[in-house]
């Protein structure tokens, strides 16, 4: 059972390969023109993407992977008219994009959940970083207010913190 679906899926894979137009499997300059754009942004994935070594590995491979096996999937039903192949095969390529980066958000967040975190992406983490500095920053500014209200500020510190003049 398990051997036929093994080999079931080593064809499908290896089917995707062949362009459809001639029957053959794509030369290396070929399938580089297919599969040089998903490179291209997977690298940009992983460049833009914070956290570790991990994160960006996940983001920029599932980049790779999703927009690549989208893009030459989705190419195959131009059949042997190449230009519709062609512009299939980008519609695929953008598909495949979105569907790997929910992979990859939930393989982040997995990450995160075995290293311990709260099963947070990259993106979630600097959210809540931000949200912990803003919070903090009202905290302190209340806390002026409050000196301010109370005439613990020196005048000029207090005058600009309690009634704001000059500002406007």
């Amino acid at each position: 059972m398990i051997g036929k679906v093994g080999r079931f899926a080593g064809s499908a894979v290896k089917g995707l390969f062949s362009n459809p137009a001639t029957g053959k499997y794509m030369g290396n300059m070929e399938l580089g023109g297919r599969l040089l754009p998903e490179l291209l942004f997977g690298g940009l994935e992983m460049a833009m993407t914070p956290g570790d070594i991990g994160d960006k590995l996940i983001a920029g491979g599932s980049t790779v992977v999703g927009g690549g096996l989208g893009g030459l999937a989705l190419g195959r039903l131009g059949g042997k008219n190449e230009k519709l192949s062609l512009l299939l095969d980008i519609g695929g390529s953008i598909g495949g994009d979105m569907g790997g980066r929910v992979v990859a958000e939930k393989l982040q967040q997995g990450k995160d959940l075995a290293m311990g975190g709260k099963g947070q992406t990259p993106y979630e983490k600097l959210s809540a970083q931000d949200r912990e500095a803003l919070e903090s920053m009202i905290r302190q500014d209340q806390t002026g207010k409050l000196l301010a209200e109370l005439g613990l500020l020196p005048g000029s510190t207090q005058s600009y913190l309690y009634d704001n003049q000059g500002m406007g």
